[in-house]
């Protein structure tokens, strides 16, 4: 077959919005309908969970066994009740033609041009295990991880010709993946009991709707030569939705992504790569990879909320945390590229389907989803973890997207940058003591919303995002760091205490500026806070001179100012350097 290069987006995805993610835009071809913003007392009544015909997938995972067929009861299948039930029957009912040719001629545009490197990475995919798989969105620390888990696979490169019928890639040799037994035994372990137990696997759904392979349905869909014989000699109920190999990225890599956040949407973008490269190769449909992405996503969810795994679930985060210490600069990382992870990412939640139902429903978060972002922000409560799955959700109406949970709607990526909105006000309080994200996060978010924010805590807190919430920032500890003109959003500036720090040329206060005696703005030359309303000037400035100015620069801004600082440090400047104040402005002088 032809083996050149294709943009996915190009190829595949049509009629695509423009939205913009911290400052930056983005293509995407989700609007999300959220309700409208509320108070503390009714947060949580507003993100409360919603039962499916089978309950709560995650207090019935394992339910998800061969010998339970029944949607009703077994969450395995019923999850897709919404969805995927109702374009295809397990006895071969086409209920939706549409969707369903779209979804084969989705499979052989991705298939009909396939770049060298593409073929490479998805031929691997194929043969490896799918934990395995997952080893790569480790970036720097992936080669101390295969050496310290016993990691390995026979597979390393693209064949000089076809592989055998007989092949049956790692998954049929005797040996594991990885060793429970090695220096990462418990990390192996909870992999393996996430990924690898008869109640994570998406057998039970395939045997249940019986959805034939693309590459069976068309011969417009290309299979690579390599593994041409091995697909051909795959048994007739090998089927095609869900995908397994994208069950089990995701319930492996959200598994790492749980117990090693430093690498968070690194291996969200990875899960979501094991997926499409499914499709390239032509062995499974978007549709299945889709559904291989909300089963992952809901097996992960339960085994962490699991009180009975607990002390592996520990285990494991310590082990991972105290063995996987190589950062290697020199290695080639194909996950350190944020942009092209958000693009990537976010054009397979739905592989550019149109709308095929209502997309204005509110958003909804499963129970228990919450956990996925536990570690990722640790600050944050379980409630306020739920709002921020909340307010990044993709709209209702696609495919595959209106499942009664929301497991379909997730969108770990996004929700990975924080809060899409604040719903109401928000309290954080990071202790920069516990280290990793308590000490220094950043919200890469456009944050909207009527709430506002409250720092408390030792941590910093950057905001990355050219947020609009309406709401007050109010500073009582630690510090925030301003790297957007727009980062403070719409309200007014209150530096109680702790610091605000300036990181780009340029920042706004749309309201009004109130800094105490135990508050500091932290500012740079070359850098200036404009205040749309009134200040009052009371605490400490700290002006870091280390770009040298001209001889005179206007470092702050506002509609009238009252009062000075109290306490001014000029780092880098010769002492003929001073403030001039006049009621509208602060100017650094050179005398």
């Amino acid at each position: 077959m032809q083996w050149g290069k294709t943009s996915l987006s190009n190829r595949v995805f049509k009629g695509l919005l423009s939205l913009s993610l911290a400052g930056v835009t983005l293509t995407t071809s989700q609007v999300v309908t959220h309700a409208q913003d509320t108070s503390d007392q009714n947060l949580a009544e507003e993100l409360a969970p919603k039962a499916a015909s089978y309950g709560y997938y995650v207090d019935l995972y394992k339910n998800n066994v061969k010998t339970n067929l029944d949607p009703n009861i077994n969450p395995g299948i019923g999850v897709f009740q919404n969805t995927f039930s109702n374009y295809w029957s397990g006895d071969g009912t086409r209920k939706n033609p549409t969707i369903l040719d779209e979804n084969v001629e989705k499979t052989a545009q991705i298939t009909a041009n396939v770049s060298a490197d593409d073929a490479l990475r998805s031929y691997l995919t194929d043969r490896r295990d799918s934990p395995y798989n997952v080893i790569s969105g480790l970036g720097p620390y992936a080669d101390e991880f295969i050496q310290k888990s016993d990691a390995h696979t026979n597979y390393t490169r693209l064949p000089s010709s076809p592989l055998p019928a007989s092949d049956k890639g790692d998954d049929g040799n005797t040996t594991p993946w990885a060793s429970e037994d090695s220096d990462l035994g418990p990390v192996v372990k909870l992999i393996d009991l996430t990924a690898k137990s008869n109640f994570s696997s998406s057998g039970t759904p395939k045997q249940y709707f019986k959805y034939i392979r693309p590459y069976r349905q068309s011969n417009q869909v290309k299979v690579p030569s390599v593994l041409a014989d091995v697909f051909a000699a795959a048994p007739q109920d090998d089927y095609d939705f869900p995908s397994g190999h994208t069950t089990q990225g995701f319930e492996a890599g959200l598994s790492l992504a749980y117990i090693f956040p430093q690498r968070f949407q690194q291996l969200v973008t990875r899960s979501s790569e094991i997926g499409y490269d499914r499709v390239l190769v032509g062995r499974h449909s978007p549709l299945a990879v889709i559904g291989g992405r909300i089963l992952g996503t809901a097996v992960t969810a339960s085994v962490l909320n699991d009180p009975a795994n607990k002390d592996l679930i520990d285990q494991a985060k310590s082990n991972i945390q105290s063995k996987l210490t190589a950062d290697d600069a020199n290695s080639q990382d194909s996950y350190g590229d944020y942009q092209k992870n958000l693009k990537a990412y976010t054009e397979r939640l739905n592989y550019g389907f149109e709308p095929v139902g209502d997309t204005n429903q509110p958003m909804r978060v499963p129970k228990g989803a919450e956990v996925l972002l536990k570690t990722r922000f640790p600050y944050l409560s379980d409630l306020q973890r739920r709002e921020v799955l909340y307010t990044t959700g993709i709209s209702s109406g696609y495919p595959m997207t209106d499942d009664t949970e929301g497991w379909g709607r997730l969108n770990l990526f996004a929700a990975g940058n924080g809060f899409g909105n604040f719903l109401t006000n928000t309290t954080v309080n990071m202790d920069a003591k516990q280290g990793g994200f308590n000490a220094n996060d950043t919200w890469k978010s456009d944050i909207g919303g009527r709430g506002g924010l409250t720092k408390q805590g030792t941590g910093s807190l950057t905001l990355l995002g050219n947020n609009a919430y309406q709401g007050d920032t109010v500073i009582e500890a630690g510090t925030v760091v301003a790297q957007n003109e727009h980062a403070l959003g719409a309200g007014n500036l209150n530096i109680k205490a702790g610091t605000l720090q300036l990181s780009t040329k340029k920042v706004q206060v749309k309201g009004q500026y109130q800094e105490s005696s135990s508050g500091t703005l932290e500012t740079g030359t070359g850098q200036s806070l404009n205040v749309s309303g009134n200040a009052h000037l009371n605490g400490k400035l700290i002006v870091d001179g280390r770009q040298r100015p001209a001889h005179r620069q206007v470092i702050f801004k506002a509609a009238r100012i009252q009062g000075k600082f109290k306490h001014v440090q000029l780092k880098g400047l010769a002492k003929n350097w001073h403030l001039s104040y006049d009621q509208h402005k602060v100017t650094l002088v050179k005398k």
